[in-house]
This record gives structure tokens, sequence and C-alpha cells, in this order.
């Protein structure tokens, strides 16, 4: 898996763009604190670097070093900071009670893991700390088929449903889950109509 994203990364121009994804942009956008923030599976660092021109102390971790060296020249060209990590879902370590938001943007994995490693981050958050979740749907399969180029993974158990995320977010408060059908155009990955679940708390 790391060759494979390494790989991603490694390719001219950002796999899904350099802007941020256009829910956790507007979200951010919504909130009316800013603290310390984390972002599992960031990639080329989009939404961190986003979220640090916004006043956030943003720290990301990522088990590919082709998106740590991408998102840290972002960074630099907005001329703004964020502390990115090297390391897999089951072996980064972070203090007890040390964010205050959580932003997981298609953060996808075998059904297997998710239990675990969304168990995994919640001690890692504040009391009353925020999360801002966007990832492809169950009811993704046929768009992917029917154009490719929307992309998210292949295979159902690697896809969420709305009661999944209710239930692995299940720790924050005053969540709101839903699916909404967008128009994705992030980078040369993420092109076309998709359906997504997407879910926050405020």
């Amino acid at each position: 898996m790391k060759e494979f994203w390494d790989n991603r990364y490694k390719e001219m121009g950002f796999a899904y763009g350099k802007e941020p994804n256009v829910f956790v942009k507007e979200s951010l956008d919504s909130l009316n604190h800013v603290g310390r923030a984390l972002f599992p599976a960031e990639g080329e660092g989009r939404n961190s670097v986003y979220a640090a021109t916004k006043g956030w102390n943003a720290i990301a971790y990522d088990i590919s070093s082709a998106g740590q060296e991408k998102a840290l020249d972002l960074a630099k060209k907005h001329q703004t900071h964020i502390d990115y990590r090297i390391g897999g879902f089951m072996d980064i370590k972070f203090p007890e009670e040390h964010f205050d938001l959580l932003v997981y943007n298609y953060v996808h994995m075998p059904k297997p893991m998710k239990a675990a490693v969304f168990r995994r981050h919640m001690p890692w958050m504040k009391p009353n700390s925020t999360v801002i979740f966007e990832a492809f749907s169950v009811n993704n399969l046929p768009y992917r088929e029917a154009n490719p180029r929307v992309g998210g993974p292949d295979q159902l158990d690697m896809l969420y449903s709305i009661e999944e995320v209710k239930e692995l977010l299940d720790g924050f408060s005053n969540l709101k889950v839903w699916e909404e059908e967008v128009n994705l155009s992030e980078g040369k990955y993420h092109i076309g109509k998709a359906k997504v679940i997407r879910a926050i708390n405020k």
C-alpha cells in the first residue's frame, strides 16, 4: 500500500489537486474557533495546508513520504506551516486529549480495520471536539462503473454507509451524518458525479 501511494504522489501535479476539498473548506470556514487539528492519511496536504492558513495548528500523518514532500512544499508556497509525520494508522501516536478537530477526508480502508482505526483516534480528541468527515458511499459503485475517473475504492467493504459512519463516530456529540450526490473536480483522480457520506458535529 505504501508503494501504491508513493507512486501516485510521485506523479506530476497533485493527484487530488492543490485546493482543499469543498466540504472540508466549507466546514472549516463555518467554525468559529481554531486550535489543534489532526488530518489522518493526509496525502499531499491540501486540507491541512488550508486549515493552517485559517489559523489552525495542523498536524497531519500518512504512510507516504512522497505525499509529505508535496505537502510541505505546498505549505511553504502558502507561507504557512504544517506538522506532517510519516506513519501508519496503527503505529502513529499522539497524547490524549490533544486535538480540537479531526478531519477524515477520503480515508478508506478494509472493513476489518475501520473500527480499530477510528477507535484509536478517539483518546487523542479533547472533550467536545469537532469532526469533519467525507468519503465515498457504498452507493458510489455504480457511479464508478459509469465513470472510473470519479475514483474511490471498487471494493464494497472499503466504502461507507450512513449507519456505519454513525457507529464509527459515535464518540462525537451532536453528530449529523448524511449521503449526498456531489460533482467532484479534484485533481485527476476525483472527476465527475459521485455519492459520498458526509458528517460533522458543531
